[in-house]
């Protein structure tokens, strides 16, 4: 259900899954429970803006002035050095993505390769990243 706020549309949380992958610790429901060096990061791939869980999201193309982001942040574990980051992008495309980040050296957290293929299962694909 599309709901109209005062920037545009904004669609609510989709319903995702209970995921359990096994060596990850609590699940991570809000951009802002990040660590720096990993929020950085999503920022810099995103290279836009990202609502938080829950917040105001277009899903759509048309982005008005004022418009929420076209991007929205869903969830994030952790598992030994790998945080896996669930999105929401809006768009022609609508789509959900995984993204993966290491902990690195001096505080820093740097983007890892989702295979190709990962699908739109992000707990199947998230349990997969997590044995590597």
């Amino acid at each position: 259900m599309m709901v109209m706020i005062e920037s545009g549309p904004a669609y609510p949380m989709p319903k995702l899954a209970d995921c359990t992958i096994a060596g990850a610790r609590p699940e991570i429901r809000r951009m802002a429970d990040l660590p720096k060096p990993v929020h950085d990061a999503l920022l810099a791939a995103i290279g836009r803006p990202i609502a938080d869980a829950g917040a105001p999201f277009n899903p759509s193309d048309v982005v008005a002035p004022h418009s929420p982001p076209r991007v929205r942040f869903l969830r994030a574990y952790r598992v030994r050095d790998l945080w896996l980051v669930w999105i929401e992008q809006g768009g022609i495309g609508h789509d959900f993505r995984l993204l993966g980040f290491r902990d690195a050296a001096k505080g820093v957290s740097v983007a890892v390769p989702v295979p190709r293929g990962a699908g739109r299962n992000l707990c199947t694909a998230s349990r997969a990243m997590a044995k590597v």
